[in-house]
């Protein structure tokens, strides 16, 4: 429930609409998945000769809610990377050469693991140069300070996105709910910009390298 209640009417219905629950106890065991670390990189490729477009994607593990710091990095890297039309990917595989159809890139993280994801749509004749252009990019977050004005600015727009995906009571209530559910509390909607804004140009090259190394998930579909 999220909005302008009052609270103690509140727990009072609910203790009236569930008070023939049965109240019988239940052993809980909760189920911790195995999900075991890429050793190596893993290429798919696929053809599809309907198609007039290629796709490609290219994917990381990486930590989950677990690791606050790391989530909070990661989400800067997708925002100045691959999202919207200021991010990296789009003004320089898109604007200035021309390979895209679509392209962009993904985090998303649960509890205990997360996935950051690269992808084009690209001609044909394409491929091959925006699968390198798309390497390229990665690199460069590995290696070079990202500078000062287009960290702010893939701050702000992070921290814009979350505010508007809040607007109404239903929206907040499910973004409280998630963040409970995964193990980062409840009460991390009121961290989030603190700790989105704690990001600094050398947790960039230090995540970027721990996550995106050799050890990757490519999958190619091809005319």
């Amino acid at each position: 429930i999220n909005g302008n209640v009052d609270k103690d009417k509140t727990i009072k219905a609910f203790s009236t609409m569930f008070k023939s629950t049965d109240k019988e106890k239940f052993a809980f065991t909760p189920h911790i998945p195995d999900i075991k670390p890429l050793t190596e990189a893993k290429e798919s490729i696929k053809e599809a000769p309907d198609t007039n477009t290629d796709w490609i994607f290219l994917g990381w593990q990486t930590a989950g809610m677990n690791n606050k710091k790391d989530f909070a990095t990661l989400q800067v890297i997708d925002s100045l990377l691959g999202t919207g039309m200021s991010s990296r990917l789009f003004k320089n595989l898109r604007d200035q050469e021309g390979l895209a159809y679509q392209l962009g890139s993904s985090y998303s993280a649960n509890a205990l693991k997360g996935a950051f994801m690269v992808y084009i749509g690209t001609n044909p004749q394409t491929l091959e140069k925006s699968k390198n252009m798309l390497m390229a990019e990665i690199n460069k977050l590995k290696t070079e300070f990202v500078g000062t004005k287009e960290l702010e600015e893939a701050k702000d727009k992070l921290i814009g996105q979350f505010i508007l995906s809040q607007e109404t009571n239903l929206d907040k209530a499910a973004t409280v709910g998630w963040f409970e559910t995964i193990g980062a509390g409840y009460n991390f909607t009121d961290d989030y910009e603190k700790l989105i804004n704690s990001v600094t140009e050398s947790d960039i090259i230090e995540v970027a390298n721990k996550y995106f190394t050799n050890n990757y998930v490519l999958s190619i579909v091809k005319k």
